[in-house]
């Protein structure tokens, strides 16, 4: 066989795979007008694939007339996908089977002076710890902080985890585990995760604004996650805004992310403010702040709402610029409920103009911290190949 039928082979059976995944069952004549192959031709490739073992008959489709369609699904036994979420503070794991359901996770602390050969190897500990040793591995999805290099599987550089400069994170973990490890900016993985798991389900055009001790947004556009010419598209952290009170240009994640408003709140019981807040081991923690919201503190409530008419103002620019269906909020965040959210709905009705007659739906992501560790397995998942086994 040339090697160019091997290839248009391959080509092939990986599209039969990617549209099942997300048809999730679906019968071969479907498969045949979806990709466009003649019904010979799918009929070949789907057989194929249940030979080695990556499909298998699902449940017959009802049908009006004639013979009811026999449907083909994922083999949920046919192996797994490991995907690690890493930011400053934690490390979290999940495996994920073929068919892309929950196998394990886990989540572990990295300590505040941890570098990054401590961080290294926690994140091998979390693999080996959410593997199913009963399942062959197929691959490793990596999402970290920073700025990434995903063609060489580098970690270019992360302020806050010290010695995170050109780390050589895929090859690391492909001499350890011996299978492919694929690398990206973890909140851009969010975005991945709500595409297959949450919700940018059937959603083209969206952003994930994941945040937490830093600001970013994932960007997918017409189906694709959009990384840009250097693989910083949706750095918003860094954009320019006016800080609340004395209007000084800072960046957003000074003033927005989760971090910088445990400060602004940890700086005001220290200064005597009028409120219901208490420091644990010198600071606000995002447990005591949540314990205020649900007491309705007029001063933990007032930062919240400063914080989430700021991201409201950048986000309607992203509105401006991208014309988005939905923007999903991710990260701890999401726990402070709708005194953040509405903020942010609140902004964009003011902002957006009136030639912008349908505002996005702006939610927050259901899929808790794991979201960023799903969206790696996600990216593992989507980039595997059947010849790759």
């Amino acid at each position: 066989m040339s090697t160019f039928r091997i290839s248009s082979q391959f080509h092939v059976e990986s599209s039969v795979i990617q549209k099942i995944r997300y048809l999730n069952r679906v019968s071969r004549v479907e498969l045949s007008r979806q990709l466009s192959l003649a019904p010979s031709t799918i009929g070949i490739h789907v057989d194929r694939l249940m030979d080695q073992g990556f499909l298998r008959q699902g449940h017959q489709q009802e049908s009006t007339s004639g013979r009811p369609a026999t449907l083909v699904e994922l083999n949920p036994d046919a192996g797994q996908f490991v995907g690690i979420d890493l930011d400053s503070r934690q490390v979290h794991g999940v495996s994920v089977d073929f068919a892309q359901r929950l196998l394990r996770d886990r989540t572990v602390s990295v300590r505040s002076n941890a570098s990054a050969e401590n961080v290294m190897d926690l994140i091998e500990s979390v693999i080996e710890d959410v593997k199913d040793q009963s399942r062959e591995l197929l691959g490793i999805g990596i999402g970290v902080p920073g700025t990434v290099d995903i063609e060489q599987g580098i970690g270019v550089h992360y302020q806050f985890i010290k010695g995170w400069r050109d780390l050589p994170v895929s090859k690391r973990l492909q001499d350890r585990f011996q299978v492919p490890v694929h690398l990206e900016n973890n909140i851009r993985s969010m975005a991945l995760a709500e595409r297959w798991f949450g919700q940018g389900k059937e959603t083209d055009n969206y952003i994930c604004l994941g945040i937490r001790a830093g600001i970013g947004s994932g960007i997918v556009l017409n189906g694709e996650l959009y990384r840009g010419a250097h693989h910083l598209a949706g750095e918003i952290g860094a954009w320019r805004c006016s800080s609340p009170g004395d209007h000084q240009s800072v960046m957003l994640e000074q003033v927005a992310s989760l971090e910088a408003i445990l400060q602004t709140l940890t700086q005001g019981v220290r200064e005597g403010k009028a409120t219901s807040l208490s420091l644990s081991r010198n600071r606000v923690t995002l447990d005591i702040l949540s314990a205020a919201v649900a007491q309705a503190d007029p001063f933990a409530c007032d930062v919240l709402k400063q914080a989430g008419q700021l991201i409201g103002q950048v986000i309607s620019q992203m509105v401006l610029l991208l014309d988005l269906q939905k923007v999903i909020i991710a990260g701890p965040i999401t726990r402070l409920g709708d005194v953040f959210l509405l903020p942010i709905r609140e902004r964009l009705k003011e902002l957006l103009p009136v030639l912008h007659s349908k505002e996005p739906e702006v939610i927050y992501s259901e899929l808790g911290d794991l979201v960023g560790a799903l969206g790696a397995a996600a990216l593992a998942v989507n980039v595997w190949q059947p010849h790759s086994r």
